[in-house]
C-alpha cells in the first residue's frame, strides 16, 4: 500500500504548478522581531500539523491508493491505473488540502493580532531579489509588517477559516 500511496502523492506533486511570488504578507505593529518569527513558526506548524484525515480530499487519496494497490497486486494495467489516478483528481484535492492548511495558518495569525497586507509591485520586486528562507528576506518582511503605514494602506480582509 505504501507504494501506491507514494505513487499517488508523487503524481499529485508533479501535477502541481510552481507557486508564484507571494502577493500577501502579515504584520503587526509593535511586535518584536523574535516574537514575529516565533508566531510565524508556530502558526505555520499549526497548519502543517492540522489533521486532514477526515477531509474528502484525504478520503479520495486513501480510496485511490487502495484501488491502486489492488491493481498493482493483480498486474498493472496502465489504462486502469491511469483511470484510478485521474478519478482521484490529485491536483484538485492537493489544492483543497493546501487551502485548508492555509486557512488554519491565517486563523492562527488573526487570533494573534496580525493583519494581512498586499505587497505592492515594488515590494514584490524587492522580495524576489532575496533568497527564500534567508534572514534578509525575513527582516525585509518584518520591516514592512511592522510599518503602520503599510498595514493601514495595504491591508487585506481575511475570511474566517472553515474548520
Amino acid at each position: 500500500m505504501r507504494l501506491a500511496i507514494s505513487t499517488l502523492v508523487l503524481i499529485a506533486a508533479t501535477s502541481a504548478v510552481a507557486a508564484p511570488a507571494p502577493q500577501n504578507s502579515w504584520g503587526k505593529t509593535g511586535v518584536s522581531y523574535d516574537q514575529y518569527r516565533l508566531d510565524s513558526l508556530e502558526c505555520s506548524a499549526e497548519g502543517y500539523n492540522f489533521d486532514i484525515s477526515n477531509t474528502d480530499a484525504a478520503k479520495a487519496f486513501v480510496d485511490a491508493s487502495r484501488r491502486l494497490e489492488t491493481e498493482i497486486g493483480s498486474g498493472v494495467d496502465p489504462l486502469t491505473y491511469q483511470r484510478i489516478v485521474n478519478s482521484a483528481r490529485p491536483g484538485m484535492h492537493m489544492r483543497e488540502i493546501k487551502d485548508l492548511q492555509l486557512s488554519v495558518v491565517e486563523d492562527c495569525l488573526v487570533k494573534r493580532g496580525y493583519t494581512k497586507f498586499r505587497l505592492n509591485d515594488e515590494q514584490r520586486d524587492a522580495l524576489k531579489k532575496l533568497k527564500v528562507g534567508s534572514e534578509e528576506r525575513h527582516m525585509y518582511l518584518y520591516k514592512l509588517g511592522t510599518d503602520p503605514n503599510v498595514l493601514s494602506s495595504q491591508s487585506v480582509a481575511v475570511t474566517a477559516a472553515a474548520q
